[in-house]
């Protein structure tokens, strides 16, 4: 985990009325971003959620209310990037209809017509999409993606985890908004459907970073060590991921 920077605000939540303190405004950069602490005595650690209009923070019942705000600050720039690409999203609601959609790292054409039956098929670079009446296109795309990238994001998992010598105990699909990946403390990884409109290398660094997590559940040195020994060029690829990452959110 990134250590505290100094330029940070000392005292990032500005609490409103809340009896419980559960419920204010986090100043992140130059924006007055609303927040909501939820408590559990199932969890076992400290995590965020950053939605368009606001931040959850999850924490377990015991934690500290210091230990939380420490953890908050720490995490202040990926609040900000996270919470500035949530924003940068949320006009795209209303924009025209995409024409061509990326498979792989590779950019398929759509070819979008009116039919009796809700079918996708994919001719080479063009990928196209019989739309019945009333439907939604988008959502036809959407469930294309989905169906591969349960074989695919898997198969990709469990060549790394054979390299690893572990497996996760259990592994799913994720549709969060923020994140293209997670692992818990059980072992349960879940990789974002998103992941296969990228090409396959960055694929990989994510399955690789969710499973070093199997062996450190943290981001200190040991773990990015791990990371590296999987996916030897891991920084790289992060960082080309991040660079297309506001493109692969718009499917």
């Amino acid at each position: 985990m990134p250590g505290i920077d100094k330029r940070m605000p000392q005292h990032p939540f500005i609490l409103n009325s809340c009896r419980t303190n559960n419920c204010g405004v986090l100043q992140l950069g130059d924006a007055a971003v609303p927040f909501k602490l939820r408590r559990s005595r199932r969890r076992r650690t400290l995590g965020l959620t950053v939605t368009a209009r606001e931040v959850r923070i999850h924490a377990p019942s015991w934690t500290p209310r210091t230990e939380i705000e420490c953890y908050v600050r720490q995490q202040h720039d990926w609040l900000h990037r996270a919470w500035t690409r949530m924003q940068a999203r949320a006009p795209q609601a209303v924009a025209a209809p995409v024409s061509e959609v990326r498979y792989l790292g590779r950019t398929l054409m759509l070819d979008i017509r009116p039919s009796l039956f809700g079918e996708v098929q994919r001719h080479g670079d063009t990928l196209r999409v019989h739309v019945p009446h009333d439907t939604d296109a988008r959502a036809l795309i959407r469930a294309w993606f989905h169906a591969r990238a349960e074989r695919l994001l898997a198969w990709r998992l469990a060549r790394f985890a054979r390299k690893l010598g572990r497996a996760p105990s259990r592994f799913a699909l994720s549709n969060a908004q923020t994140q293209w990946g997670s692992c818990t403390r059980r072992g349960h990884i879940r990789l974002n459907w998103r992941l296969v409109q990228a090409p396959l290398t960055l694929i990989d660094y994510v399955a690789a970073h969710e499973l070093a997590h199997l062996v450190h559940l943290d981001h200190s040195p040991r773990f990015w060590a791990q990371v590296a020994a999987l996916c030897p060029d891991a920084l790289a690829r992060r960082a080309e991921l991040r660079t297309m990452s506001h493109s692969l959110f718009q499917v």
